[in-house]
C-alpha cells in the first residue's frame, strides 16, 4: 500500500507542477487585460459618415410633410431623386443602422452640369410615433458630395466645389 501512496503522491505532485507551470500571470489582483474587437462597418455604410457631407438646409428642400412619410426611400428620392442626367444612372441604398433609423444613400452619375459629374446625397431619418398611432419616417439631415469631370476639380468624392 505504501507503494501506491507514493505513486499517487508523484502524481499529484506532477499535476501541481504542470499547472503551476501553465499559469502565466502572477498578479492575480490585477485585472486581466482583454482586447476588444471593433463591429465590423457594413460595406454599405463605408466612408459615408455625416461630417465627409456638406449639409444642406431642410428648410430649403421641403416642408415637415413631405419631408415625413412611411418610407425613408421614397421621402428621400421625392427630394433628391430627381436630376437631369447625360445618360447616367441613379443609385438608392438604404441602411437601418438602428430600429428606428434609417440612412438613404442616393448616387447620381453623369448628372448634367459642366463641372460636376456625380452626385451623392446622403439622407438620415428618425422613426417617431405619428398623431393617428402609427409609425412614420421623419428627414433629419442630409448631406452631398460632389465629383467633378475630369479636369473640372477633384475626382474623388468630396464636399469641395468643382471649377
Amino acid at each position: 500500500m505504501c507503494k501506491s501512496l507514493k505513486f499517487a503522491l508523484a502524481i499529484l505532485a506532477g499535476i501541481e507542477i504542470s499547472l503551476t507551470a501553465c499559469n502565466t500571470i502572477s498578479d492575480r489582483s490585477q485585472p486581466t487585460p482583454t482586447s476588444a474587437t471593433p463591429a465590423q462597418t457594413p460595406p454599405a455604410t463605408l466612408h459615408t459618415k455625416r461630417e465627409d457631407y456638406q449639409s444642406i438646409a431642410l428648410s430649403d428642400v421641403g416642408n415637415a410633410d413631405t419631408l415625413t412619410g412611411n418610407d425613408p426611400q421614397a421621402i428621400a428620392l421625392s427630394t433628391f431623386g430627381n436630376i437631369e442626367s447625360e445618360g447616367g444612372s441613379q443609385n438608392v441604398t438604404v441602411d437601418y443602422p438602428q430600429a428606428n433609423q434609417a440612412i438613404v444613400t442616393i448616387t447620381q452619375t453623369g448628372v448634367a452640369d459642366d463641372s460636376v459629374g456625380s452626385i451623392r446625397y446622403r439622407v438620415e431619418f428618425q422613426q417617431h410615433s405619428s398623431p393617428n398611432g402609427g409609425k412614420q419616417w421623419k428627414m433629419i439631415w442630409a448631406g452631398s458630395q460632389v465629383k467633378c469631370h475630369p479636369g473640372r476639380g477633384h475626382q474623388d468624392w468630396s464636399t469641395e466645389l468643382c471649377v
